[in-house]
Protein backbone atom coordinates (compact mmCIF):
# COMPACT_ATOMS: atom_id res chain seq x y z
CA UNK A 1 0.00 0.00 0.00
CA UNK A 2 1.40 3.39 -1.00
CA UNK A 3 0.97 6.19 1.49
CA UNK A 4 0.75 9.81 0.44
CA UNK A 5 3.43 11.59 2.49
CA UNK A 6 1.18 14.65 2.91
CA UNK A 7 -1.58 12.50 4.45
CA UNK A 8 0.99 10.82 6.68
CA UNK A 9 2.23 14.18 7.96
CA UNK A 10 -1.35 15.07 8.87
CA UNK A 11 -1.47 11.96 11.06
CA UNK A 12 1.77 13.01 12.73
CA UNK A 13 0.33 16.43 13.62
CA UNK A 14 -2.24 14.87 15.93
CA UNK A 15 -1.31 14.90 19.62
CA UNK A 16 -2.00 11.19 20.00
CA UNK A 17 -3.36 8.47 17.77
CA UNK A 18 -3.43 5.92 20.51
CA UNK A 19 -6.38 3.55 20.31
CA UNK A 20 -6.74 3.95 24.07
CA UNK A 21 -7.27 7.17 26.04
CA UNK A 22 -4.22 8.60 27.79
CA UNK A 23 -4.28 7.29 31.37
CA UNK A 24 -5.70 3.87 30.50
CA UNK A 25 -3.77 0.85 31.68
CA UNK A 26 -2.57 -1.22 28.74
CA UNK A 27 -2.77 -5.00 28.97
CA UNK A 28 0.67 -6.43 29.58
CA UNK A 29 -0.03 -9.81 27.95
CA UNK A 30 -1.21 -10.08 24.36
CA UNK A 31 -0.74 -12.16 21.21
CA UNK A 32 1.50 -10.72 18.53
CA UNK A 33 1.87 -13.43 15.87
CA UNK A 34 -0.13 -16.02 13.94
CA UNK A 35 1.36 -18.87 15.99
CA UNK A 36 -0.46 -17.55 19.10
CA UNK A 37 2.78 -16.47 20.75
CA UNK A 38 2.12 -14.20 23.70
CA UNK A 39 4.21 -11.21 24.71
CA UNK A 40 4.47 -10.15 28.31
CA UNK A 41 5.46 -6.56 28.94
CA UNK A 42 7.19 -5.79 32.23
CA UNK A 43 6.77 -2.18 33.24
CA UNK A 44 10.06 -0.38 33.83
CA UNK A 45 10.73 1.53 37.03
CA UNK A 46 11.11 4.79 35.09
CA UNK A 47 8.69 3.88 32.32
CA UNK A 48 8.42 1.68 29.27
CA UNK A 49 8.40 2.37 25.55
CA UNK A 50 6.73 0.03 23.10
CA UNK A 51 7.51 0.53 19.42
CA UNK A 52 5.47 -0.88 16.55
CA UNK A 53 7.42 -0.96 13.28
CA UNK A 54 7.54 -2.74 9.94
CA UNK A 55 10.48 -3.49 7.69
CA UNK A 56 8.33 -2.80 4.62
CA UNK A 57 6.91 0.50 5.89
CA UNK A 58 8.34 3.43 3.97
CA UNK A 59 8.04 5.72 7.01
CA UNK A 60 9.58 3.25 9.51
CA UNK A 61 13.12 4.51 9.91
CA UNK A 62 14.94 2.30 12.40
CA UNK A 63 17.73 4.89 12.70
CA UNK A 64 15.29 6.87 14.89
CA UNK A 65 15.29 3.99 17.37
CA UNK A 66 19.07 3.77 17.06
CA UNK A 67 19.37 7.46 17.98
CA UNK A 68 16.94 6.92 20.87
CA UNK A 69 19.03 3.98 22.12
CA UNK A 70 22.15 6.16 22.48
CA UNK A 71 20.54 8.49 25.02
CA UNK A 72 17.48 6.90 26.60
CA UNK A 73 17.33 3.97 29.01
CA UNK A 74 13.66 3.19 29.41
CA UNK A 75 12.58 -0.44 29.30
CA UNK A 76 11.97 -0.92 25.57
CA UNK A 77 10.07 -3.39 23.42
CA UNK A 78 9.94 -3.43 19.63
CA UNK A 79 7.22 -5.27 17.72
CA UNK A 80 8.30 -5.60 14.09
CA UNK A 81 6.66 -7.08 11.05
CA UNK A 82 9.73 -8.47 9.28
CA UNK A 83 11.46 -11.67 8.22
CA UNK A 84 13.61 -13.76 10.58
CA UNK A 85 16.86 -12.40 9.15
CA UNK A 86 15.89 -8.80 9.88
CA UNK A 87 14.69 -9.68 13.38
CA UNK A 88 18.11 -11.21 14.03
CA UNK A 89 19.84 -8.03 12.80
CA UNK A 90 17.69 -5.90 15.12
CA UNK A 91 18.31 -8.26 18.05
CA UNK A 92 22.06 -7.86 17.57
CA UNK A 93 21.79 -4.09 17.12
CA UNK A 94 19.59 -3.62 20.22
CA UNK A 95 20.67 -6.32 22.72
CA UNK A 96 18.95 -4.60 25.68
CA UNK A 97 15.55 -4.47 23.97
CA UNK A 98 12.96 -7.19 23.59
CA UNK A 99 12.27 -7.65 19.87
CA UNK A 100 9.21 -9.55 18.65
CA UNK A 101 8.59 -10.75 15.09
CA UNK A 102 4.99 -9.62 14.77
CA UNK A 103 1.96 -9.78 12.56
CA UNK A 104 -0.02 -6.55 12.47
CA UNK A 105 -3.33 -8.22 11.65
CA UNK A 106 -2.96 -9.92 15.06
CA UNK A 107 -1.83 -6.69 16.78
CA UNK A 108 -4.79 -4.88 15.23
CA UNK A 109 -7.11 -7.38 16.95
CA UNK A 110 -5.18 -7.38 20.23
CA UNK A 111 -4.19 -3.71 20.64
CA UNK A 112 -5.93 -1.91 17.79
CA UNK A 113 -2.58 -0.99 16.16
CA UNK A 114 -3.57 0.61 12.85
CA UNK A 115 -0.53 2.65 11.86
CA UNK A 116 3.26 2.34 12.05
CA UNK A 117 5.69 3.63 13.11
CA UNK A 118 3.98 4.02 16.45
CA UNK A 119 5.31 4.40 19.99
CA UNK A 120 3.56 3.97 23.32
CA UNK A 121 5.05 5.59 26.43
CA UNK A 122 3.85 3.91 29.62
CA UNK A 123 4.52 4.66 33.27
CA UNK A 124 5.60 2.06 35.84
CA UNK A 125 1.96 1.05 36.37
CA UNK A 126 1.38 0.39 32.66
CA UNK A 127 -0.70 3.52 32.15
CA UNK A 128 -0.46 5.10 28.73
CA UNK A 129 1.07 8.57 29.24
CA UNK A 130 1.75 9.36 25.58
CA UNK A 131 1.51 7.74 22.18
CA UNK A 132 1.71 8.56 18.54
CA UNK A 133 3.23 8.08 15.14
CA UNK A 134 6.69 9.49 14.48
CA UNK A 135 8.81 10.05 11.39
CA UNK A 136 11.99 11.54 12.84
CA UNK A 137 14.05 11.39 16.00
CA UNK A 138 12.70 14.79 17.01
CA UNK A 139 9.07 13.70 16.61
CA UNK A 140 9.84 10.51 18.56
CA UNK A 141 11.22 12.56 21.46
CA UNK A 142 8.14 14.81 21.33
CA UNK A 143 5.91 11.71 21.56
CA UNK A 144 7.69 10.42 24.69
CA UNK A 145 8.06 13.84 26.30
CA UNK A 146 5.84 13.05 29.33
CA UNK A 147 8.32 10.34 30.42
CA UNK A 148 11.36 12.48 29.59
CA UNK A 149 10.00 15.44 31.60
CA UNK A 150 9.64 13.26 34.69
CA UNK A 151 12.53 10.77 34.36
CA UNK A 152 15.06 12.43 32.06
CA UNK A 153 16.85 9.73 30.12
CA UNK A 154 15.19 6.95 32.11
CA UNK A 155 18.45 5.82 33.69
CA UNK A 156 18.10 4.57 37.24
CA UNK A 157 20.85 5.85 39.56
CA UNK A 158 22.02 2.35 40.52
CA UNK A 159 22.24 1.16 36.89
CA UNK A 160 25.71 0.70 35.48
CA UNK A 161 26.71 2.08 32.10
CA UNK A 162 26.27 -0.45 29.33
Amino acid sequence: MLVDKKDYRNILKKRSIAPFPIGNIIQNKFHYSRNSAEAEIEWGETGTLVFFMSKTCEMCDFSNIESYSKLFHFKTYIFVEANDEYIEILTEKFPNYKIFKSNFSILLKELNIEVVPLVYALNKLGQLVAAGAFNSYESLVRRILPLVEVFGTGRIIHESDH
